[in-house]
């Protein structure tokens, strides 16, 4: 993710499995007249994800700033009476929630972290890990690098055609892509949500390398897989390709996925599972919630509400 911070000034945000990657290829393709200059700068900055749909609400009783923000904008400002906090919306956590990422100077990290836990504890806050992370996404049909984008990826095969603007004059990679586009691409990312023969509390789950069929012909592989809480079941994510008799890769189009005439399955451990496949991110029903300052969680246990009274 690139930011413009000012006129001649970017902030470049990238996972941890790629910044060492990220990091040399910018310093491959820099010019070579030192008119541009390439920082490190993630020991300065703590990180911190607010995701749910009580989000805003919650980060909204440590600042006094507007928090409706745009997609792809920024800005910094003060939370919990720390400075210089840059905050970014949605897009820039990678689950598809209603969220916010911090990118808090690392000198106030533990306080701000310590003040939203404090504050969100009326809110029914929990810390939650890289794995949670994982699950929202894989339901999101969300790409990652390292599981289903490396250096060789291109977005017309992860089905981001929308986000490459073909009418810029030059970018590297453009004429790749074009061919890409004129021709067709040879795999697809596809999300997969098995069907109900598939019991998450007996049968084994998929993680990501299991092999996909095609009518019983095998057509790819998962890269992830994750629990999709909103669909009450597991879903994978994986790219398939279109061979033909002789075993040459043919163009797979929205129709050869998408035909209603096709069996998917997943091999897990050896026993195939029916699928479902789809080049689209699932209907999930709105995660937005609408709740004032003064809103207050409902308590489970009716007696400690009585003896507060």
């Amino acid at each position: 993710m690139l930011v413009r911070q000012a006129h001649n000034n970017f902030f470049m945000v990238g996972p941890t499995k790629q910044q060492t990657r990220t990091a040399d290829w910018m310093k491959r393709n820099m010019p070579i007249d030192y008119s541009v200059q390439l920082t490190d700068v993630t020991s300065m900055f703590t990180v911190l994800l607010v995701i749910g749909p009580k989000s805003k609400e919650l980060l909204s009783q440590l600042t006094d700033s507007d928090l409706r923000l745009p997609p792809s904008v920024y800005k910094t400002i003060s939370m919990a009476h720390a400075s210089d906090v840059m905050i970014m919306g949605s897009n820039s956590t990678n689950t598809g929630e209603p969220s916010y990422s911090l990118y808090i100077p690392s000198e106030y990290a533990v306080h701000v972290y310590d003040e939203i836990m404090r504050v969100g504890k009326n809110y029914g806050i929990r810390n939650a890990g890289y794995l949670t992370l994982r699950q929202l996404r894989i339901e999101k049909f969300i790409p990652f690098y390292y599981e289903e984008i490396d250096s060789e990826t291109t977005p017309l095969e992860i089905g981001r055609q929308s986000r490459v603007k073909f009418d810029k004059h030059y970018f590297i990679g453009k004429f790749a892509m074009q061919r890409q586009l004129e021709q067709g691409v040879n795999r697809r990312l596809v999300q997969f949500t098995l069907h109900d023969d598939h019991d998450a509390e007996n049968d084994i789950w998929p993680y990501g390398g299991e092999p996909v069929f095609r009518n019983g012909i095998w057509c790819g592989a998962t890269t992830s897989a994750g629990y999709a809480f909103t669909l009450e079941r597991r879903v994978a994510l994986g790219f398939i390709n279109n061979p033909d008799k002789n075993g040459n890769l043919q163009p797979v189009t929205n129709d050869y996925i998408m035909n209603k005439n096709v069996l998917y399955q997943i091999d897990i451990a050896g026993k195939r599972f029916n699928v479902h496949a789809s080049v689209h991110q699932p209907k999930l029903p709105s995660t937005g919630a609408t709740i004032s300052h003064d809103y207050q969680p409902t308590l489970r246990n009716k007696a400690i509400l009585q003896l507060k009274h």
